[in-house]
């Protein structure tokens, strides 16, 4: 996953990764559900995507995995290849220490495969859930995140505060100076400044992302201020000589007809949706809660569903249009079939994978 970095940023090749919440599904045990994302993910490891994203929610059926080092666990041992990324750990959330190890411990059960996304959270409900305010969790989360990364990186945790003692980590990360960094976000205004620190971004979730001519200019000020603090040798949380990802994320659905894909996609995106906003509901957020346009969000490309040459148009459109060098998609929500979403990763794979490829490079040349 570290393209070259003499390449402009136009140039490199994209990278394609998986979106999960692990949402539940009308009429199957969460267990059941663990057990079909596993056979998907390993699906997925046989080529074409780089990266698993999981998601972080408690409290919700939009996430039955409210532990995601304990379902990337056992997704260590049901891959091989494809790369592995809480997106997010909620640092706030955490002891440090505690995440520290786990951390080091999916680095070593994975062979090295493992990504690290964190971030402060995005739900209030769950913060309250665990007695935090945003503004509690975001002072956390910036007085614990360099506690974090500097045991990584030295092998050793000091708590954060006067007089905290310094523990000797047993297990350390495989890859060094520390695994890749992620932080997802929706919010403009802090992407100068994960550009500057070199953390590898998605920006924008489905049908709450912005225009792609709003994507464009946000990846563009992003790859500028990365560059503007290479030269300085101020990166902070950047891979040396690695030009980070600037990605997004879309629901996909591919079938061998658009109709197909139109009439799997709309009840199973109903579902899903009842998940996503289910916190939202439970605390009187009209505004959250709104039926979707499925029509509208196909038409403004915030959802991706047809055949495997309409996917090809719509994923190409985002790289070229929207000038990012990943894309996340999410094939398996709400009351989807397990086979549906594995002919899903199938076709996307071996179909609209060498089609965007094609086009990028054509771009680049």
């Amino acid at each position: 996953m570290s393209p070259d970095p003499g390449a402009t940023d136009t140039q490199q090749d994209v990278t394609f990764g998986l979106f999960d919440w692990i949402d539940a599904a009308p009429g199957r045990t969460p267990g059941e559900v663990y057990r079909s994302r596993l056979r998907l993910l390993a699906e997925a490891d046989r080529g074409g995507f780089s990266i698993y994203h999981l998601a972080e929610h408690h409290g919700t059926p939009l996430g039955l995995a409210p532990s995601p080092a304990l379902f990337l666990a056992a997704a260590a041992q049901a891959t091989e290849r494809i790369r592995l990324a809480p997106t997010t750990f909620i640092v706030p959330l955490y002891d440090p220490l505690r995440l520290v190890q786990e951390i080091c411990m999916l680095d070593q059960l994975s062979g090295g495969r493992l990504e690290i996304g964190v971030g402060k959270g995005s739900s209030p409900h769950e913060a309250a859930m665990f007695g935090l305010t945003p503004a509690q969790a975001a002072d956390r989360f910036e007085e614990l995140m360099p506690a974090v990364l500097a045991a990584l990186e030295t092998g050793v945790f000091v708590r954060p505060g006067p007089g905290g003692e310094a523990v000797a980590l047993h297990v350390s990360v495989r890859q060094r100076p520390h695994p890749p960094l992620w932080y997802p976000t929706s919010n403009p205004a802090s992407i100068p400044r994960l550009g500057e620190e070199g953390y590898n971004v998605i920006f924008g979730f489905g049908f709450f992302s912005p225009p792609l001519a709003a994507v464009r200019e946000q990846s563009r000020l992003f790859f500028d201020r990365f560059r503007a603090s290479s030269e300085r040798g101020e990166v902070r949380y950047g891979l040396p000589g690695v030009t980070p990802r600037f990605g997004m994320m879309r629901h996909v659905l591919v079938a061998p007809t658009d109709d197909e894909a139109l009439a799997l996609l709309r009840p199973a995106f109903a579902d899903h949706h009842s998940n996503f906003t289910h916190l939202w509901r439970l605390h009187g957020d009209e505004q959250r809660t709104r039926p979707l346009d499925v029509d509208q969000l196909l038409a403004e490309g915030k959802l991706y569903a047809g055949s495997p040459e309409t996917v090809a148009r719509q994923v190409a459109e985002a790289v070229t249009d929207g000038e990012v060098n990943h894309v996340a998609g999410a094939f398996a929500w709400g009351s989807l079939d397990p086979a549906t979403s594995l002919r899903s990763v199938r076709l996307f794979r071996d179909e609209v994978v060498p089609a965007v490829r094609g086009v990028a490079a054509g771009v680049g040349a």
